[in-house]
């Protein structure tokens, strides 16, 4: 009986051994079983996480690529506008006639300027007008900045425009001869128009505007004045070559009647030009102002 009962427990035992074995295989399995999975979600994130940094850098590149190129566009259109600017830029007088420089002449192909050996021009004075009998130089003298007028093969300048070419040291003026200095020809100008002083100093500021500045004797004032980058040619004119403002020079004591103002004011009206009034102080600085004609 005894040796049953042993051979039993033996039995027992070697049952519970085998129950405990297979139990670890199973755990064990299903350990690595977790540990496959854990390892196949890391690669999985990884890879996400590694497509996505690449789609990132792409996202990158496409931006910069797009910001280097709207930054090309805009350095083009800047420099097709400079390009336009350029185009339409006034002459001032500086640029027409520059001191210590070349004096600029221009193509009659292209209408693009040249440097030419600076130059003196001669003209002769005649009463209130100065005149460049040389026909070569006095259509150059017009074609450099609209100075004086053509006729009869010789240009007629003005007071006003003669002085500015001679203290630009353009012009010799001669009288009898005789050429005459920048004093001397100032103090003829004003013992010929009592008016000169002020009519020069608002012409020449006009001028070193880069503004087209040309008498306004028929519509009754001193100047006509033409927007900037205008250059008048002989012959019929253009639409963009119409007078912009019309001006009357004047001291800052000038006194004057409502009907002249009003007359003054219609006559700009008429000719769809602003009227101006340009007055000129004791320091030789210019102000200007504008009357408009308001209706009810």
């Amino acid at each position: 009986m005894k040796k049953k009962e042993e051979s039993k427990k033996t039995v027992k035992k070697k049952k519970t051994k085998i129950i405990e074995e297979k139990e670890f295989l199973k755990d064990s399995a299903e350990i690595k079983e977790t540990k496959k999975k854990a390892t196949k979600k890391t690669a999985v994130k990884s890879k996400k996480e590694s497509s996505a940094k690449t789609k990132k850098v792409s996202k990158e590149k496409k931006m910069s690529k797009k910001t280097n190129k709207s930054k090309t566009d805009k350095t083009k259109k800047k420099s097709k506008k400079t390009e336009e600017v350029e185009e339409i830029k006034p002459l001032g007088i500086e640029e027409v006639f520059p001191e210590n420089h070349e004096t600029p002449s221009e193509k009659s192909e292209d209408n693009k300027f040249k440097r030419e050996p600076k130059k003196k021009y001669k003209a002769v004075l005649l009463e209130n007008k100065v005149y460049i009998f040389d026909k070569t130089d006095a259509e150059e003298i017009y074609d450099y900045g609209c100075f004086g007028k053509i006729k009869d093969d010789k240009n007629e300048l003005s007071l006003e425009e003669a002085l500015l070419l001679m203290k630009r040291n353009k012009l010799k003026i001669y009288e009898n001869k005789k050429e005459l200095k920048i004093e001397e020809f100032y103090e003829y100008a004003c013992l010929q128009d009592k008016e000169f002083p002020w009519k020069f100093t608002v012409y020449e500021e006009l001028r070193g505007r880069g503004l087209l500045v040309r008498t306004g004797f028929k519509f009754g004032t001193h100047f006509r004045v033409y927007a900037r980058g205008v250059k008048l040619k002989r012959g019929p004119k253009s639409v963009r070559e119409h007078t912009k403002w019309i001006v009357h020079a004047i001291p800052e004591n000038y006194t004057c009647s409502f009907p002249e103002l009003s007359r003054a004011v219609r006559l700009a009206h008429n000719i769809r030009a602003k009227m101006l009034w340009a007055i000129v102080d004791d320091e030789g600085d210019v102000t200007y102002y504008e009357i408009i004609r308001k209706t009810p």
